[in-house]
């Protein structure tokens, strides 16, 4: 095989750069982070999963602004800085204002891999003094029993096609085992042993090697990623397949070992994934933490949508679109519509019905019927080739669904302004 060398890290230049162009277009913004740490960032192949944290007064309004605004600093970028297409793959994810984030009933697991670059300093030291003196709870330890889920079992070829990846693009069989679908369930699991989150992926295989079994795949996962996947033995067959054998029997023997350290399921060592899944399925979940699981990420998505419309040469975006608008309407609509009403009227709705029963109060008459447009278009079957044309007209109706998001975020923030609101799974261990 022929590889293209590791190129430069410019991963910080790109976060400044980034940061500054997106605080230009909307001066709320205040904190720029990312999943991981610093050192997990590979170039050329790693892109960067930002979050946006934003000023206490940033309305409804102010939120679609910056997503427009955002999407603009993508598409500008993107256009003028081709190599970092792949870093520029989405905009950001989960954004907050600095005080949603320390708010308990909203806390997010995740918070804890995520690492601050710049922005205002006394934001960024309340969110890091808040996140120090949060203890180890369930609901940590639910978030990553349900992560390490996820990824349990056999690796899936076809599942994470290589997208924006350049020339680099020979290099991606091995970085999405071994970083996309091996890592994050050997860093739940070390979080789970030591209870607390581990922040850094590269950290969290360090710190494997030394709790588990079997240090050697660890090593063959490090001295890969050290050589920027430049191990040409390992792309062909049979030992790509050997490779993955590897890695499913090490998270096989990594599940058996969190009998010792989780309080919320049963672990039998015999368990198939199905079977763990099962168990993780049927632990309770928090309605709150239900509702937040999709409409966390709904912010930017209207800037997101129309930044994967535009026509870049060397940005791909069909698989993209294709993938928002597959979870669109479950995330946005279905599952906290659902959750609210469980919270508000104590038993669970169909969506519809839920914003039926809100009409007039929190929900706009105009907004309840706005929204099912937006889940007709939404989920609607797309044509081949239709993925641009099909982005611009969901985003074109995305307002009122993220209005409609706020305002229940809204209600549901003064119906749970208890100090802490989640569901009680017993004493912690």
């Amino acid at each position: 095989m022929t590889f293209e060398p590791r190129p430069p890290n410019d991963f910080d230049e790109f976060i400044s750069v980034y940061f500054q162009r997106c605080r230009e277009r909307f001066d709320k913004l205040r904190v720029i982070g990312g999943k991981w740490t610093f050192d997990d960032l590979i170039p050329g192949l790693s892109d960067f999963d930002t979050r946006f944290i934003v000023s206490d007064d940033t309305t409804f309004e102010d939120w679609t602004t910056m997503s427009l605004e955002v999407g603009r600093v993508h598409t500008e970028l993107a256009r003028a800085r081709p190599r970092w297409a792949r870093m520029l793959e989405h905009l950001p994810g989960i954004n907050l204002t600095v005080s949603e984030f320390s708010e308990p009933a909203a806390y997010y697991p995740e918070f804890g891999q995520w690492t601050f670059y710049h922005g205002d300093a006394s934001a960024i030291e309340r969110i890091e003094t808040y996140l120090a003196g949060r203890a180890w709870s369930q609901r940590d330890e639910a978030f990553f029993l349900r992560k390490f889920a996820t990824y349990y079992g056999p690796y899936l070829r076809g599942i994470d096609p290589p997208i924006n990846m350049g020339p680099w693009e020979n290099k991606y069989p091995l970085h999405s085992r071994f970083m996309h679908y091996f890592t994050p369930p050997v860093q739940a699991a070390v979080s789970l042993v030591k209870r607390r989150a581990v922040c850094g992926k590269s950290d969290a295989l360090r710190q494997a090697r030394e709790l588990f079994d079997r240090p050697e795949v660890i090593d063959r996962v490090l001295d890969a990623v050290e050589r920027h996947y430049e191990v040409p033995e390992d792309y062909a067959e049979p030992k790509l397949s050997d490779i993955e054998g590897e890695l499913d029997d090490y998270l096989r023997d990594v599940y058996a070992r969190l009998a010792q350290h989780v309080t919320l399921i049963d672990v039998d060592p015999t368990d198939t994934p199905e079977q763990m899944r099962s168990r993780v399925a049927a632990m309770p979940v928090d309605p709150v933490e239900q509702f937040l699981t999709g409409a966390r990420f709904c912010r930017l998505m209207k800037g997101r949508l129309l930044f994967y419309s535009e026509t870049i040469d060397w940005f791909d975006s069909a698989w993209l679109i294709r993938n928002e608008l597959g979870r669109i309407v479950p995330s946005f609509y279905d599952a906290p519509l659902r959750a609210y009403g469980q919270i508000r009227f104590g038993r669970q709705f169909e969506p519809q019905e839920v914003l039926d029963r809100t009409a007039g109060d929190v929900v706009t008459a105009e907004d309840r019927q706005a929204v099912a447009e937006f889940v007709c278009i939404a989920s609607a079957p797309i044509p081949e080739g239709q993925e641009r044309p099909r982005a611009r007209q969901v985003a074109a109706v995305f307002d009122p669904m993220l209005r409609v998001l706020e305002n229940l975020r809204r209600d549901m923030r003064r119906m749970t302004s208890e100090p802490d609101h989640e569901v009680t799974h017993g004493p912690d261990r």
